[in-house]
């Protein structure tokens, strides 16, 4: 009886009841709305959370099986083969192979999903070590895992538009994945971004830390240094940049403009990591969704790194970075936070052959 008592007094003051005034009638409507709201809110959490941490595990798994092959994946010195006693029969060498072979690494993975083509790790305790996949459109690994299960965390992505034969690679390889609030695939990305407003225009901190990544195809483990960082907005006007559908180059113009256009936005600048034609750039792309840089606007922070060269140290001189001093940025930028570009904040010299006019 004491049992039912206390329940009916939780029940009458929770819900309406004959007799109760107005005042409390509405008291309680309020509370059992906001009851309902955060009910709500703490099941959809709990869902994104269980989800997360599951693809989480299966990436750690999937990382533990590529990280775990004892393998050389290095290309190894040609021999010199010795000579025959006789000096009489002539040694036949191997053919070169058309097809490069495919790392040995990645056999067990594209035994999993035929779709995955590569391996992204940045930072020393690897902030960034997922692999990535490739179909033939941008949309499904947005929403599916490596092994093709709905997933709200999605997957790393190469533009379905880039090549990554054993042939041939696209000058431009575009990588997207979501900004997650954990961290968690691009999650960290925009710490690279020194113009947050919560920031020092001048600390280049993240960077300095981390100014390179390796990106591994099926075929070739290649080390990037970053050069450049930006805040863009993307199909919405013609003060958008389309850095996500430029993959090869058709000449050195072209591709000297392009970079132009990414040191103009990008918000640092690194003098140590110039930029050749010939190079091959990997571009990583995550949302922004601070309205505070442009309410209803389509934005992306966008990170840029070039492969290093044959013979090319993978080093860089950090210290030379700075940050520049007027990123171009898009209208409603500058609109929601006022100021406008005051022209470039780099040398020519940064893009070998290039002339400013």
């Amino acid at each position: 009886m004491e049992k039912t008592n206390v329940f009916m007094k939780i029940v009458k003051y929770i819900v309406p009841w004959k007799g109760d005034s107005v005042f409390e009638i509405i008291r309680k409507i309020v509370f059992i709305a906001a009851l309902i709201t955060l009910i709500v809110c703490g099941v959809s959490y709990l869902s994104v959370k269980i989800s997360e941490d599951k693809d989480l595990a299966e990436n750690e798994e999937l990382r533990d099986l590529y990280s775990g092959v004892n393998v050389n994946d290095s290309v190894s010195s040609s021999q010199t083969p010795e000579d025959n006693s006789s000096g009489n029969t002539p040694i036949e060498l191997p053919e070169e192979p058309e097809e490069p072979e495919i790392l040995e690494r990645f056999l067990p993975l594209i035994e999993i999903n035929e779709d995955i083509v590569g391996w992204l790790s940045i930072g020393k305790d690897k902030f960034i070590d997922y692999a990535v996949l490739q179909t033939d459109n941008n949309d499904f690994y947005l929403s599916h895992n490596y092994k093709k299960a709905e997933s709200r965390s999605g997957s790393l992505e190469v533009d379905y538009r880039c090549e990554l034969s054993g042939k041939n690679k696209s000058e431009n390889i575009v990588i997207y994945g979501h900004n997650m609030a954990s961290g968690a695939y691009f999650g960290l990305l925009p710490r690279y971004f020194n113009y947050d407003v919560t920031q020092k225009k001048d600390d280049l901190s993240f960077y300095k830390n981390n100014p390179t990544l390796t990106f591994s195809t099926l075929y070739k483990s290649s080390e990037y240094k970053i050069f450049a960082g930006m805040l863009v907005k993307v199909n919405s006007g013609d003060d958008d940049f389309q850095y996500h559908r430029m993959h090869n180059f058709d000449s050195q113009e072209q591709f000297n403009d392009f970079c132009a256009d990414i040191l103009d936005r990008s918000t640092f600048i690194t003098p140590d990591v110039d930029l050749e034609y010939g190079d091959n750039i990997l571009t990583l792309s995550t949302c922004i969704l601070k309205k505070v840089y442009g309410a209803d606007v389509e934005k992306r922070w966008v990170l840029f790194a070039r492969e290093v060269r044959e013979g090319e140290s993978p080093d860089v001189d950090v210290s030379k970075a700075y940050a520049n001093p007027s990123p171009l940025f898009y209208d409603e930028y500058y609109e929601s936070l006022g100021g406008s570009w005051k022209g470039r904040g780099w040398k020519e010299e940064i893009i070998k052959g290039y002339d400013m006019g």
